[in-house]
């Protein structure tokens, strides 16, 4: 599905974003892209839909290369990036008119989503609200159903009944061929519908791995009085002080906290990866 190796890119000579980043991602996955502001996750996206193009390294792309942007890649790709310019026309005919580029766009399932969304086909993108656009351009992303689909901060500016919508529709309008790719620092809005994470730190990949995997190596729990074993990691929360361990065998697997992961990789990043070295969890 997707092959980097030795991908180099910079907005400027003297800074590169990326400088020698590799990947390997196959089909049919949902999959979080985490980082810090400026690590080059929107520019990575980017990359991937041939919108900007590569200075060196190999990278392929549903068997295309991007660089290239030929017509039967471009078709079967979609990123919806964080900010879009519409036209001032319905959202109908939006849909009407984009989406005839895409041969297996299903105009019923769009019509279907934007129910689900409280909108109305002949509103206007130009005059409702950005919430109400933001949700729009979600519905038409996913009925695209295009087999690789990138979303970039696709909940920000989405109230929180919003959210719960918007993973309510991808885990049940999406199906188990399509690979999903969302960039977001907004981690608590993705916990319960990914089932695999990236994690990009100084222009390359420190951590890829799937949810599953990630919780066979640590547990994520409150830090109890006399707590005997040394959390890898802990932040105060409202509830009280909670950690990130390395899970004993014996140990019972905890809800996964992508949040809680990710600061812990930020925060702790020696000791986090140490403990997931074990199942070659670590670029």
């Amino acid at each position: 599905m997707i092959h980097v190796q030795g991908l180099e890119f910079g907005y400027k000579r003297s800074r590169k974003v990326f400088r020698g980043l590799g990947l390997e991602l196959g089909q049919g996955s949902i999959t979080g892209l985490l980082g810090r502001n400026g690590e080059g996750k929107t520019t990575l996206l980017k990359l991937l839909t041939g919108q900007l193009l590569r200075q060196s390294g190999q990278l392929e792309v549903l068997g295309h290369d991007p660089k290239r942007r030929q017509v039967p890649f471009l078709q079967q790709v979609y990123l919806l990036p964080e900010e879009v310019a519409v036209p001032s026309i319905s959202i109908a005919k939006f849909f009407e008119v984009n989406g005839a580029f895409y041969p297996n766009y299903d105009a019923a399932m769009g019509s279907e989503l934007l129910q689900i969304f409280s909108l109305s086909p002949e509103m206007n993108l130009k005059k409702i609200s950005q919430g109400q656009k933001k949700k729009a351009l979600i519905a038409f992303a996913l009925a695209l159903r295009v087999p690789l689909l990138l979303m970039d901060e696709p909940t920000n500016g989405l109230d929180i009944p919003s959210k719960s919508e918007f993973r309510r529709v991808l885990a049940q309008y999406t199906s188990d061929e399509q690979t999903i790719i969302i960039s977001t620092h907004q981690v608590r809005d993705l916990e319960q519908i990914i089932d695999s994470v990236l994690v990009l730190e100084q222009g390359a990949i420190i951590c890829q791995a799937t949810v599953s995997e990630v919780a066979s190596r640590l547990r994520f729990a409150p830090v109890q009085p006399g707590e005997t074993t040394q959390p890898l990691y802990t932040e105060q929360s409202p509830l009280g002080l909670l950690g990130v361990f390395a899970r004993g065998e014996d140990e019972e697997a905890e809800d996964f906290s992508m949040e809680l992961f990710f600061n812990a990789l930020l925060a702790a990043r020696p000791a986090v990866l140490s403990a997931l070295q074990s199942q070659d969890l670590t670029k």
